[in-house]
Protein backbone atom coordinates (compact mmCIF):
# COMPACT_ATOMS: atom_id res chain seq x y z
CA UNK A 1 0.00 0.00 0.00
CA UNK A 2 1.30 3.73 -0.74
CA UNK A 3 2.30 5.81 1.88
CA UNK A 4 2.02 2.90 4.75
CA UNK A 5 5.59 1.83 4.70
CA UNK A 6 5.76 2.38 8.45
CA UNK A 7 3.90 0.03 8.89
CA UNK A 8 4.45 -3.75 8.39
CA UNK A 9 2.93 -4.95 5.18
CA UNK A 10 0.58 -7.72 6.76
CA UNK A 11 -0.85 -5.19 8.61
CA UNK A 12 -1.02 -2.67 5.79
CA UNK A 13 -2.86 -5.83 3.54
CA UNK A 14 -5.14 -6.25 6.60
CA UNK A 15 -6.17 -2.71 6.61
CA UNK A 16 -6.92 -2.76 2.86
CA UNK A 17 -9.16 -5.57 3.35
CA UNK A 18 -11.50 -5.15 6.83
CA UNK A 19 -11.20 -1.94 7.77
CA UNK A 20 -12.40 1.15 5.87
CA UNK A 21 -13.40 3.57 8.26
CA UNK A 22 -12.41 4.85 11.76
CA UNK A 23 -16.12 3.45 13.29
CA UNK A 24 -14.73 -0.34 11.79
CA UNK A 25 -11.19 0.25 13.40
CA UNK A 26 -12.77 1.15 17.14
CA UNK A 27 -15.47 -1.56 17.41
CA UNK A 28 -12.89 -4.22 16.29
CA UNK A 29 -10.12 -3.34 18.87
CA UNK A 30 -13.75 -3.16 21.40
CA UNK A 31 -14.73 -6.37 20.56
CA UNK A 32 -11.12 -8.12 20.66
CA UNK A 33 -10.75 -6.60 24.19
CA UNK A 34 -13.28 -8.92 24.99
CA UNK A 35 -13.76 -12.00 22.77
CA UNK A 36 -16.02 -13.52 24.74
CA UNK A 37 -18.85 -11.24 25.24
CA UNK A 38 -22.02 -10.66 22.26
CA UNK A 39 -21.95 -7.10 21.86
CA UNK A 40 -25.17 -5.56 20.21
CA UNK A 41 -25.06 -2.27 18.11
CA UNK A 42 -26.43 0.34 20.97
CA UNK A 43 -23.90 -1.53 23.50
CA UNK A 44 -20.61 -1.41 21.44
CA UNK A 45 -21.83 2.38 20.46
CA UNK A 46 -22.22 3.48 24.15
CA UNK A 47 -18.99 2.11 25.31
CA UNK A 48 -17.72 4.32 22.44
CA UNK A 49 -19.66 7.30 21.90
CA UNK A 50 -20.52 6.68 18.71
CA UNK A 51 -24.16 6.45 17.01
CA UNK A 52 -25.81 3.20 17.14
CA UNK A 53 -26.92 2.84 13.34
CA UNK A 54 -23.66 3.88 12.21
CA UNK A 55 -21.82 1.10 14.88
CA UNK A 56 -24.48 -1.60 13.27
CA UNK A 57 -23.02 -0.80 10.06
CA UNK A 58 -19.41 -0.99 11.42
CA UNK A 59 -20.35 -4.28 12.84
CA UNK A 60 -22.38 -5.73 9.36
CA UNK A 61 -19.13 -4.75 8.02
CA UNK A 62 -16.55 -6.67 10.47
CA UNK A 63 -19.76 -9.54 10.35
CA UNK A 64 -19.40 -9.76 6.69
CA UNK A 65 -15.71 -9.58 6.48
CA UNK A 66 -15.24 -12.75 8.83
CA UNK A 67 -14.04 -10.68 11.43
CA UNK A 68 -17.34 -11.56 13.62
CA UNK A 69 -19.89 -13.71 15.04
CA UNK A 70 -23.86 -12.94 14.67
CA UNK A 71 -26.47 -14.12 17.04
CA UNK A 72 -29.97 -12.49 16.84
CA UNK A 73 -31.90 -12.63 19.58
CA UNK A 74 -33.79 -9.81 20.53
CA UNK A 75 -31.72 -8.02 18.50
CA UNK A 76 -28.28 -8.80 16.42
CA UNK A 77 -25.69 -9.15 18.21
CA UNK A 78 -21.70 -9.35 17.32
CA UNK A 79 -19.02 -11.38 19.18
CA UNK A 80 -15.33 -11.19 18.05
CA UNK A 81 -14.82 -14.55 16.53
CA UNK A 82 -12.57 -14.54 12.95
CA UNK A 83 -13.74 -17.46 11.07
CA UNK A 84 -10.20 -18.62 10.11
CA UNK A 85 -6.91 -18.53 11.99
CA UNK A 86 -4.99 -16.85 9.34
CA UNK A 87 -7.61 -14.10 9.66
CA UNK A 88 -7.21 -14.14 13.57
CA UNK A 89 -3.01 -13.93 13.09
CA UNK A 90 -3.79 -10.97 11.14
CA UNK A 91 -6.02 -9.12 13.08
CA UNK A 92 -4.00 -9.75 16.33
CA UNK A 93 -0.92 -8.29 14.07
CA UNK A 94 -3.34 -5.42 13.13
CA UNK A 95 -4.27 -4.63 16.92
CA UNK A 96 -0.51 -5.28 18.30
CA UNK A 97 0.62 -2.65 16.23
CA UNK A 98 -2.18 0.17 16.65
CA UNK A 99 -0.89 -0.70 20.25
CA UNK A 100 2.80 0.25 18.92
CA UNK A 101 1.75 2.86 16.19
CA UNK A 102 -1.27 4.89 16.77
CA UNK A 103 -0.92 7.28 14.43
CA UNK A 104 0.57 5.56 11.61
CA UNK A 105 -2.79 3.22 11.58
CA UNK A 106 -4.80 6.03 12.04
CA UNK A 107 -2.86 7.70 9.32
CA UNK A 108 -3.47 5.05 7.01
CA UNK A 109 -7.36 4.02 8.03
CA UNK A 110 -8.16 7.91 7.79
CA UNK A 111 -6.57 7.84 4.23
CA UNK A 112 -8.35 5.31 2.84
CA UNK A 113 -11.78 6.74 4.46
CA UNK A 114 -11.03 10.08 2.75
CA UNK A 115 -10.45 8.18 -0.76
CA UNK A 116 -14.20 6.25 -0.89
CA UNK A 117 -15.78 9.29 0.26
CA UNK A 118 -14.16 11.15 -2.33
CA UNK A 119 -14.63 7.76 -5.17
CA UNK A 120 -18.21 8.12 -3.62
CA UNK A 121 -18.85 11.62 -4.48
CA UNK A 122 -17.04 11.84 -8.15
CA UNK A 123 -19.42 8.76 -9.37
CA UNK A 124 -22.24 11.23 -9.05
CA UNK A 125 -20.25 14.24 -10.61
CA UNK A 126 -21.89 15.16 -13.34
CA UNK A 127 -19.53 15.74 -16.85
CA UNK A 128 -19.87 17.31 -19.94
CA UNK A 129 -18.64 15.56 -22.95
CA UNK A 130 -15.49 17.59 -23.18
CA UNK A 131 -14.63 16.60 -19.70
CA UNK A 132 -13.88 12.96 -20.09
Amino acid sequence: MVGSSALPANVADFIGAHIATLEQLELLLLLMQAPDRWWDARSASSELGLHPESSRRALDHLAAHNLLAIRVTGDVRYQYQPGEPGLADAARAFAETFRAQRAAVLQLVVRRERRSIRDFAEAFRIRRDDDR
